[in-house]
This record gives structure tokens, sequence and C-alpha cells, in this order.
């Protein structure tokens, strides 16, 4: 079942790069900002998103204690 779930994951993240080209191609033909788009799309096929702090350390409320 595992190899069926890799297999599955691949065909969803292809369908996702696939829709956003074909969405690029829409925004280009009727001239529209297309940079956010191209940077999703670059997301998709290099390594992942940049890293950002969440949860407990990105809490402001949450002060850490310096010495």
């Amino acid at each position: 079942m595992a190899a069926n779930a890799k297999k599955l994951k691949a065909i969803r993240q292809n369908q996702h790069s696939k829709r956003l080209e074909r969405k690029i191609r829409q925004f280009q033909a009727k001239g529209k900002n297309t940079e956010k788009l191209e940077k999703e799309l670059g997301y998709t096929k290099s390594d992942g998103r940049p890293e950002f702090r969440t949860g407990r350390e990105a809490d402001p409320r949450i002060k850490k204690k310096t010495v």
C-alpha cells in the first residue's frame, strides 16, 4: 500500500504543477501578472518551500529569557 500511496502523491503533485502551468498561460494571454504563480510553480519543481518559524517559537507573547 505504501508504494501505491507514493504513486498517488506523485500524480497529485503533477496535476498541481500542470494546473499552475495552464493558469500561467491563461494569465499571460490576458496580460495579468504571473509573478506569484511562477513562484509557486518553482516550489513544486524544486526541493520545497522556505522554512518559517511556527507555533511556540513564532509566538511574540512567549518571550525567551536572555541572560
